[in-house]
């Protein structure tokens, strides 16, 4: 019994192994540009066959949002609307990107267990596939907020450009997040629901369609929610105001600590994939 165990153990990859694949898997994955792009306007296509408005709708969804929650909201915190609405519609905007980056996290590698059985991709792929569609999708709902812009008669402001940055770091840590949420979902199926549950209550607790100085002297708190600091960062600059270097250093932080776990799970695991998916 002992040999045997001796063998197995002797069979197994090293650590530093297990991470030079991955980070093998993850160059080959993220170099192929023409591959995991052209799969995700396959999937948007896919996924909005025969509608007329295509994904439009997630567009027009969020007017509908902003024109409904808006002026109730307004009244209800006592709120000037031509001050809350388009910090609303930025919120609302912005979310558009990171609530479907954590929840189609989820099924990164489930959605694709076709492709993952019977093509030799890196697995990486997935997870840029992911992203990148996310991040198409939001570009087009960014037209959400021209009807604001033109009923409140905002003007377009250099400070705008500062948003574009914010954006990046979102896909950035977009892309850990991914394969962990994507490597534990695939193993434990009951993890999805739970994600998307949590996801809903953030939606809620996170200063999206209230402002965080209603809080009063426990405004601070909101610091704590990282959601909060990357919606800040892409809402700021537009609404009219640059969030501070703590912000910038708190979604620094979450990136770093995402990477610190993403890469060393996913050069673990990556070869259980194929067989949980």
């Amino acid at each position: 019994m002992t040999q045997m165990t001796v063998a197995a153990t002797a069979t197994r990859p090293s650590w530093g192994t297990l991470l030079r694949r991955g980070l093998a898997d993850v160059w080959a994955g993220f170099s192929n540009y023409e591959i995991w792009s052209s799969l995700a306007w396959q999937e948007i296509r896919q996924r909005y066959r025969r509608s007329l408005l295509g994904p439009f709708w997630i567009t027009l969804t969020m007017l509908v949002t902003i024109g409904g929650m808006g002026p109730l909201y307004s009244i209800l915190f006592k709120l000037d609307p031509t001050n809350f609405l388009p910090y609303l519609a930025l919120g609302i905007i912005t979310w558009g990107l990171i609530s479907p980056l954590i929840l189609e996290g989820c099924t990164t590698f489930v959605e694709s267990d076709r492709l993952i059985r019977s093509v030799k991709l890196p697995l990486s792929t997935y997870v840029a596939k992911t992203v990148y569609s996310n991040l198409l999708i939001f570009l087009h709902n960014i037209l959400a907020f021209v009807p604001i812009m033109l009923f409140f008669g905002i003007a377009p402001h250099w400070r705008w450009l500062m948003a574009i940055p914010g954006v990046m770091l979102i896909t950035v840590a977009a892309v850990p997040a991914g394969f962990i949420l994507g490597i534990f979902c695939a193993r434990f199926r009951d993890l999805q629901p739970i994600v998307s549950s949590v996801v809903q209550l953030a939606f809620f607790m996170t200063p999206i369609f209230w402002k965080a100085s209603l809080l009063g002297p426990r405004e601070y708190l909101v610091n704590f929610n990282p959601l909060y600091l990357f919606i800040e960062m892409v809402r700021g600059p537009i609404y009219g105001y640059i969030p501070g270097i703590k912000t910038y250093i708190g979604v620094g932080l979450v990136i770093v600590v995402l990477y610190a776990a993403a890469l060393p799970l996913f050069s673990r695991y990556r070869s259980r994939i194929a067989f949980w998916v």
